[in-house]
């Protein structure tokens, strides 16, 4: 059976249970814990061969603050998505993921990757809500043209990118990860879902790196399809 792999240590074994739980719930699959008692240097490899089994749909695990961190460097070697969690949800009350913050940049390879993994939370009833974020060299000239300029441009977004029928898309301007962080909060977002190329090296990965460290809710990364 399909499941999703918790991994939880001592000290966010409460966080980490329960988004895994939630995102269990919602996609009908199981929970299976994994706390190897092994030093940090043999750690993420050991989840990495268990996300790799066939039935490991997922894997969650709790947010490190140094980019150098067990989560980093997990999420950025593994081919199934993870799901970051903020120390602070240990207190919060238990999630329910009803509604999904997807930001797209635009390009295929954001869509593809995040593609699959969405259609399962939308096929469950889960609420999705892309958002998109200009700049100045991505607005469209036409904009301000026509009363149907957001109309035509929505269209044609929805068919190259986002083809989920039930899809409400968001529009903003400006610097994509503060865009994310406000409207994860503007929408009372349960999950944010971001595709990424899992490159951390200075200069990457800018808006991934925002959402995780300063957004209250849980990420989940998904890597880039293969080209």
């Amino acid at each position: 059976m399909r499941k999703v792999l918790a991994v939880a240590g001592p000290e966010s074994a409460s966080a980490v249970a329960a988004v895994a739980q939630a995102v269990a719930d919602v996609l009908q699959i199981t929970v299976s814990r994994f706390d190897p008692p092994l030093p940090d240097s043999q750690h993420a490899t050991a989840v990495l061969d268990e996300l790799e089994q066939p039935d490991a749909v997922l894997g969650v695990v709790i947010r490190d603050t140094a980019a150098s961190g067990r989560s980093w460097r997990i999420a950025s070697r593994s081919a199934k998505p993870m799901i970051v969690v903020p120390p602070a949800s240990a207190a919060a009350r238990p999630p329910v993921i009803s509604r999904i913050l997807v930001p797209l940049d635009g390009t295929l390879e954001s869509a593809s990757a995040v593609s699959e993994t969405i259609g399962l939370f939308a096929s469950a009833g889960v609420e999705i809500v892309v958002l998109h974020v200009f700049d100045e060299t991505t607005a469209p000239r036409f904009w301000d043209q026509a009363a149907h300029a957001r109309r035509s441009w929505e269209r044609e977004f929805r068919a190259r990118f986002c083809t989920h029928v039930d899809v409400r898309i968001e529009l903003r301007s400006g610097e994509p990860g503060e865009h994310v962080i406000q409207v994860a909060a503007d929408e009372h977002a349960d999950l944010i879902a971001l595709g990424w190329s899992q490159r951390l090296e200075a200069g990457r990965a800018r808006t991934v790196r925002s959402a995780v460290q300063e957004t209250e809710v849980p990420v989940m990364l998904v890597p880039l399809c293969p080209t």
